[in-house]
């Protein structure tokens, strides 16, 4: 017999898993056989792996303004993470900044990692993405504005109109809102003027499982400190793009 070739190692920093995948894989038959007793069917573990997520953590300047009564216009630095991939969109998340001091090097198995986009190309994108919804979401608030001031106070379509801009306004808001937050960006800002540094990648570990009984399937995800993952697992349900990538990384 032939033996098979090794898999290829690649080193690179990631958060270690708190947990050893003992503990997950025991945890996940245990839901495996809940879910059976309490559907009347058995279900089946289709695979039950780790696999390591690509993130990039991020600096980017802006300018914001300092004092009271004097107001200075100063250069602001920022930091967050993003999950460095196409495929899924979970938005900005400064909070992973923290675990820059876990980071660790690590010769992992290739099959195990999920290659990331290496620059803040993704960022930058994303930006250009928000700069036209935000645009259309202006043009259509201007045009439903002046199609509301051209119809008569007693137009029954005027009220819809108004609904509609305001619906639009709230939108807007939210979109900005989320962008802002995840970069910790002050309440008024051109986008144009945001400007982006640097980037580098890190790789954080998530436990995997997909269980199947009578053609419906169900993933459990775990992250790295052993707590259950929901974001992920409802992505690999809904997003077929994300799923897919997953799956032949950890499908034989």
């Amino acid at each position: 017999m032939k033996e098979g070739a090794a898999p290829e190692k690649m080193t690179v920093r990631a958060v270690p898993l708190a947990v050893p995948e003992e503990v997950f894989l025991r945890d996940t038959d245990r839901k495996r056989a809940k879910k059976g007793i309490l559907g009347g069917a058995e279900e089946r573990i289709v695979f039950a792996k780790k696999i390591f997520l690509p993130y990039l953590d991020f600096t980017y300047r802006f300018p914001s303004e300092r004092g009271l009564l004097s107001k200075q216009i100063v250069m602001s630095e920022g930091r967050s993470t993003v999950l460095a991939l196409r495929e899924a969109n979970f938005g900005f998340d400064p909070r992973l900044v923290e675990l820059a001091p876990m980071l660790a090097e690590m010769e992992l198995d290739s099959a195990s990692i999920i290659n990331g986009v290496e620059s803040t190309v993704l960022v930058s994108e994303r930006l250009a993405e928000l700069k036209n919804l935000l645009r259309d979401y202006e043009v259509q608030s201007e045009e439903r504005s002046e199609q509301y001031e051209a119809l008569p106070k007693e137009s029954p379509t005027r009220e819809n109109l108004k609904e509609n801009i305001e619906f639009l306004r709230k939108t807007k808001l939210l979109r900005w809102k989320m962008f802002a937050d995840g970069l910790q960006l002050p309440t008024k800002l051109d986008l144009d003027k945001l400007e982006l540094l640097n980037g580098t990648l890190f790789y954080m570990p998530y436990f995997i499982a997909k269980l199947s009984r009578g053609g419906e399937s169900r993933y459990i995800v775990w992250n790295h400190e052993g707590r259950e993952d929901d974001t992920i697992a409802d992505e690999m349900t809904k997003n077929k793009k994300f799923r897919t990538l997953i799956e032949t990384h950890v499908i034989p």
